[in-house]
C-alpha cells in the first residue's frame, strides 16, 4: 500500500509544479509584451513611459496566485529594459524594483485592504487605491530612476520629471489593470438572462460611441478638444450599478483604450503640448473615474448584501413567527389533551386521547408511551403512534438510558449520544426519551424518533429533532404523567369507595345504587332479579375460639369463594360485619334455588389457612327474596331478604329460605330434607 501512494503522491507534486511553471512562463510573456508595449509612449526617457499596464499585471498576479511568481515578474521586466536599453546591470536593478513594487504592493494590500476581496468594501477600495498608488510605485521609480541616472541613461537634471512620469505611470497601472483583472478572476458570479445582455451590450456600445466623440475627430467635440470628459461619469456609474465590480473595472478600461489612441492623436480634452503631459493628465482622470467606479460598485456590493441579510433575516423572522405560530397551536391541543385526561373515567380512555393526540402534534415522527408496571421491574408499551413506532414491546428499566440517569435522553444527528438498549434492531435518526415522574415516582416514559431526514435541510448539523420539539415532548410528557396519575388517584379512591377493604367485595354503598339501578333495569325489561342475603353461622364462637385474625382470614376466603360463584353480571356485596349480599339479574326462582343449594353445599369445603393451621369449616344460612314477587323497591327486597335469613337462622341455621310473601318465608333446605 505505501509503496502504491509515494508514486501518486509524486504525480500529483509533479502536475502541480509543472502548472506552476506553465504559469510563470506565460505571465513571464504577457508582462514582456505589456511592457514593450507600454515603453513605444515613451517620450522623456526610452524606459520611462506614463502609460505601464505591467504594473497591474504584478499586483494581480501576485494577489491571484502568491509569491512564487515572481520570477515570471522579476526575468519579464529584464527583458523589457534590456531589450530596450542593452545594458544588463540597469536592467536587473530595474527588474528588482519591479519586481519588488510588486510584492510590496501585495503585501500591504493583504494585510490592509482584503487582499483579492478588496473591491468588496468601501473602505477597502480607498486602501487598496492609496496602498497600490504610493509606496509600490514610488519603490519602483526610486529604484528605476536611480539606476537610470547611474548607469548614464538619464541626466541627474531629469531626475524629478522622470521619476514624476514613472510613478504616475506605475501607479495608473496599478489602479487601472490590477482591478480588472482581479475582479474577472476572483470577483463575484454575475447572473445573465437575455434582457441583462441586452443591456450590457447598449451600455458598452453607447460608451464607446461615446468615448469616441469626446477622444477622436469623429465630432466635433474631440477635434476642438472641448472639455467633456465629465460626460463619461454617468456611463460610469451606470455600470457600477448594474454591473457591479466586473462592470465598473471593463468600463474603465475601455475608455482608457480610446482616450490613450485618441490623446495621442491630439484630440481630447487633455492635449497638451507635451505628449507625455497630456498622457499624465490623461492617466490621472482614469485613475481618478477608475477609483470612482470601483467606491461605487463596492456600495452597491455591500447594500445588496444588506439587502440580502435583510431579506434573510426577514425570512428567518418569518419562519420562526410561524414555527412559532405553529408552537402555539401546538400547545393548544397540549392543552386540550389536559383537559380531556382530566375528564378519562378509565385508562383505556386515556391511552386512547395520548394515542390520537400523539399523532397530531408529531406528524413527522413515530412514537410510544412505555409505562412501569406494577412490579416496577418491566416497562410496557401502553401507546404507538407514527408510521415507523418501536418494535420492543417489554423491556427492562435498565435498557433505557433516561430511566438510567433519570433525565431526558437525546439521540441527534450529529450528536454524541447513544441509542438505548431497547432500540434493539432499529436505529433512527433520532430519538428521545423522557421520563415521566408525579408525586416523586417514576412511572414511564415517553419516547419520540424520526426515521428520515427533515425536508429541504440544508445545514447538515441541524438536529432532526428540534429544541422546539423537544420542549413539546416534554411538555406533553409532564401533561401526561401528572394526567395519569390522577386518574390512577381517582380511579383508587373510587375504587375505595365503593370496595370492602378485607374482602375487596363491593360494600354496602355500592350494594344499594346497583340494587336500584337493576330494579329500574329489571322493570323496563320486564326481568326479575333476586337478592341473597347470606351469613356465617356461629361467627362470633369462630373468632372467639381462633381470634379475630383468623376471622379476617375466613372473611377473606369467602371473599374469594363468592367472586368465583357469581357470573360477570352478578355482584357480591359486604353488607356489614359476617353478612353478605349477592344481587343476580334476570334469573328464575327455579334457577335461584338450586345456585343457592349449591352456594351452601360447596362452603362447608372451603379451607382456609391460619398461622400454620387448617381452621375448621363453617356453614351458612341464606335468605332470598325475588324482584318483583316479594318487593319493588330495594329497601323492600333487602328487607324481605333479610327476613328470610332471620327465618333461616332460627330454625337451625345452614339452610335456605325464600321469602314467600312481605312477611311470609319458605324454607327451601327442609323441603328438600
Amino acid at each position: 500500500m505505501q509503496n502504491t501512494l509515494v508514486p501518486k503522491q509524486e504525480k500529483r507534486d509533479i502536475k502541480r509544479f509543472l502548472g506552476k511553471l506553465a504559469i510563470i512562463i506565460l505571465l513571464t510573456i504577457f508582462y514582456f509584451f505589456a511592457g514593450k508595449l507600454g515603453l513605444s509612449f515613451a517620450s522623456v526617457n526610452p524606459n520611462t513611459t506614463a502609460i505601464w499596464a505591467p504594473t497591474g499585471i504584478a499586483l494581480a498576479a501576485f494577489l491571484i496566485f502568491g509569491e512564487y511568481i515572481w520570477p515570471a515578474i522579476l526575468v519579464g521586466a529584464f527583458l523589457v529594459n534590456y531589450t530596450t536599453s542593452g545594458l544588463i546591470q540597469p536592467s536587473i536593478l530595474i527588474a528588482i524594483g519591479n519586481t519588488l513594487e510588486g510584492l510590496v504592493g501585495a503585501y500591504l494590500i493583504n494585510q490592509f485592504a482584503g487582499g483579492i476581496h478588496a473591491f468588496e468594501r468601501t473602505q477597502n477600495v480607498l486602501k487598496f487605491a492609496i496602498l497600490a498608488a504610493i509606496f509600490g510605485p514610488a519603490l519602483s521609480a526610486t529604484i528605476g530612476v536611480t539606476s537610470l541616472i547611474w548607469s548614464g541613461l538619464a541626466a541627474q537634471s531629469d531626475y524629478l520629471s522622470i521619476w514624476l512620469t514613472w510613478w504616475l505611470g506605475d501607479a495608473a497601472g496599478a489602479l487601472i489593470v490590477a482591478p480588472l483583472l482581479i475582479v474577472w478572476a476572483a470577483g463575484p458570479k454575475t447572473s445573465w438572462t437575455s434582457a441583462r445582455a441586452l443591456e450590457a451590450i447598449f451600455l458598452f456600445l453607447s460608451l464607446i460611441l461615446l468615448c469616441l466623440a469626446v477622444f477622436s475627430d469623429l465630432s466635433p467635440f474631440g477635434a476642438n478638444n472641448l472639455p467633456l470628459g465629465f460626460t463619461i461619469v454617468p456611463w460610469i456609474i451606470w455600470a457600477a450599478f448594474r454591473f457591479g465590480q466586473r462592470g465598473a473595472a471593463t468600463t474603465t478600461i475601455i475608455i482608457t483604450v480610446i482616450a490613450i489612441m485618441g490623446t495621442l492623436q491630439g484630440f481630447g480634452p487633455f492635449v497638451r503640448t507635451l505628449p507625455n503631459e497630456s498622457l499624465l493628465l490623461l492617466q490621472s482622470f482614469i485613475a481618478t473615474i477608475t477609483i470612482t467606479a470601483l467606491v461605487i460598485a463596492a456600495l452597491v456590493s455591500e447594500r445588496q448584501e444588506i439587502e440580502n441579510e435583510l431579506r434573510g433575516s426577514n425570512n428567518s423572522l418569518m419562519l420562526s413567527v410561524e414555527e412559532l405560530a405553529h408552537h402555539n397551536e401546538k400547545m393548544i391541543k397540549l392543552n386540550e389533551m389536559g383537559d380531556l385526561l382530566q375528564s378519562c373515567s378509565r385508562i383505556e380512555e386515556a391511552y386512547a386521547i395520548i394515542g390520537q393526540m400523539g399523532q397530531q402534534l408529531f406528524k413527522e415522527e413515530s412514537g410510544a408511551l412505555y409505562m412501569i408496571n406494577n412490579s416496577k421491574n418491566v416497562v410496557e408499551t401502553t401507546v404507538v403512534w407514527g408510521a415507523h413506532p418501536p418494535e420492543q414491546d417489554l423491556f427492562t428499566l435498565d435498557e433505557c438510558w433516561a430511566l438510567r440517569r433519570g433525565r431526558v435522553h437525546v439521540m441527534n444527528e450529529g450528536g454524541l449520544e447513544l441509542p438505548c438498549p431497547h432500540l434493539k434492531g432499529h436505529s433512527p435518526l433520532a430519538a428521545l426519551c423522557i421520563p415521566m415522574t408525579a408525586q416523586g415516582e417514576t412511572i414511564g416514559i415517553l419516547h419520540l424518533q424520526s426515521t428520515s431526514p427533515v425536508a429541504n435541510q440544508t445545514d447538515q448539523k441541524k438536529p432532526v429533532l428540534s429544541d422546539i420539539q423537544r420542549q413539546l415532548a416534554e411538555a406533553m410528557a409532564d401533561t401526561v404523567a401528572l394526567s395519569l396519575a390522577n386518574l390512577k388517584l381517582r380511579t383508587s379512591l373510587f375504587h375505595q369507595s365503593i370496595r370492602d377493604p378485607l374482602t375487596n367485595l363491593f360494600n354496602r354503598r355500592y350494594l344499594e345504587e346497583t340494587l336500584e339501578r337493576e330494579i329500574h333495569r329489571a322493570a323496563r325489561l320486564q326481568r326479575s332479579v333476586a337478592v341473597i342475603m347470606l351469613d356465617i353461622d356461629h361467627f362470633k364462637r369462630f373468632n372467639d375460639m381462633f381470634g379475630h385474625e383468623a376471622g379476617d382470614a375466613l372473611l377473606r376466603e369467602l371473599g374469594l369463594f363468592l367472586k368465583k360463584q357469581i357470573r360477570g353480571g352478578d355482584f357480591a356485596c359486604r353488607y356489614g360485619g359476617e353478612e353478605f349480599t349477592l344481587i343476580f339479574p334476570e334469573v328464575s326462582l327455579k334457577d335461584i334455588r338450586q345456585r343457592t343449594e349449591k352456594l351452601r353445599e360447596e362452603i362447608k369445603s372451603l379451607s382456609v389457612q391460619h398461622n400454620g393451621q387448617t381452621l375448621e369449616s363453617i356453614t351458612l344460612s341464606l335468605g332470598v327474596a325475588m324482584f318483583p314477587d316479594h318487593g319493588t323497591l330495594g329497601k323492600e327486597l333487602l328487607q324481605a331478604a333479610d327476613t328470610a335469613l332471620y327465618e333461616a337462622k332460627h330454625n337451625g341455621r345452614d339452610r335456605v329460605v325464600i321469602a314467600v310473601g312481605t312477611t311470609e318465608t319458605e324454607d327451601v333446605s327442609e323441603q328438600s330434607v
